[in-house]
């Protein structure tokens, strides 16, 4: 595919688009937050200009906008000593101070919890197959299994993707936070299952402190999926985009609390996550 003549045409039909969009959103108001409607005539318009151009989007496009404020987050504050014999249900256990947090040894399992609230945990086991023909959702149940086990899953967590590593023929099972109903794209959890059984853990989970200052207009949808042809402008082939949803995004910082910004999140069929800022339209790094 020609990017550089995709991305000029793209971007002079989305100016138009973008007019008409101007012309024709409908704002709404509900609970004292704005709403814009996209009608869905301009919607199947946009999807028409992107696969015309090589970008597929099999997946429904919101056509609610509402406003947005940021979202303040902490880290969370954990006694490291109660959440290691949480996870391995006994206090016999090994440990060793760090200068970023405690490691705990249990056999040949290690579990390491950081002063900001991370955890990680290692299998170092040789151990057997155990599990033959493994499948994503075999892996997905191995996993749920494992954390029901070692110190429950969380009421804010919800399932998320699964990676597929051909090489050792593992699943990498991924859950994110969420915060009334918007993912949090800094907190998640990801479990790494093998043949063997679940080989590693790790938690990266948020303290929510609520919203911070004004909800703000968001940038539509198709604005967002325009900035893909920036990203991508030298992918060659078809770009099927199979997911896009808003929620939070931020780094991780060690600090008592920051902001998350609303994003759009573009997914795409290779389990590629894109963030893009809801109310500037940039890519998040």
């Amino acid at each position: 595919m020609d990017w550089s003549r995709a991305k000029t045409i793209l971007i002079t039909a989305f100016a138009i688009v973008n007019m008409v969009l101007g012309v024709n959103l409908l704002v709404k108001t509900y609970g004292g937050f704005k709403t814009t409607i996209i009608p869905q005539e301009e919607i199947n318009q946009a999807v028409s200009i992107l696969e015309s151009y090589g970008i597929s989007v099999e997946c429904d496009i919101p056509g609610k906008v509402p406003a947005m404020p940021f979202l303040t987050v902490g880290h969370q504050v954990i006694d490291p000593q109660k959440a290691a014999q949480k996870f391995f249900n006994t206090e016999n256990l090994k440990q060793e101070k760090t200068e970023d947090g405690v490691s705990f040894f249990y056999g040949k399992e290690q579990l390491i919890v950081m002063n900001n609230g991370i955890i990680s945990y290692f299998n170092n086991e040789q151990e057997e197959k155990r599990y033959r023909n493994l499948t994503p959702q075999k892996a997905k149940e191995i996993a749920e299994e494992f954390m029901q086990n070692h110190g429950g899953i969380p009421d804010d967590a919800k399932f998320d993707r699964i990676f597929y590593y051909d090489q050792s023929n593992s699943f990498l099972v991924e859950y994110v936070q969420q915060y009334k109903n918007y993912f949090l794209a800094s907190g998640y959890i990801d479990v790494l299952v093998t043949e063997s059984g679940v080989k590693s853990y790790y938690s990266s989970w948020l303290k929510v402190k609520g919203y911070s200052g004004p909800s703000k207009k968001l940038i539509s949808p198709i604005h967002a999926l325009l900035k893909m042809v920036d990203v991508l402008e030298h992918q060659e082939g078809v770009l099927t985009i199979t997911g896009i949803d808003l929620g939070y995004y931020s780094r991780y910082y060690n600090a008592e609390s920051w902001q998350a910004v609303p994003v759009w999140r573009i997914t795409t069929r290779q389990k590629e996550c894109y963030y893009i800022n809801g109310y500037t339209g940039e890519l998040e790094q």
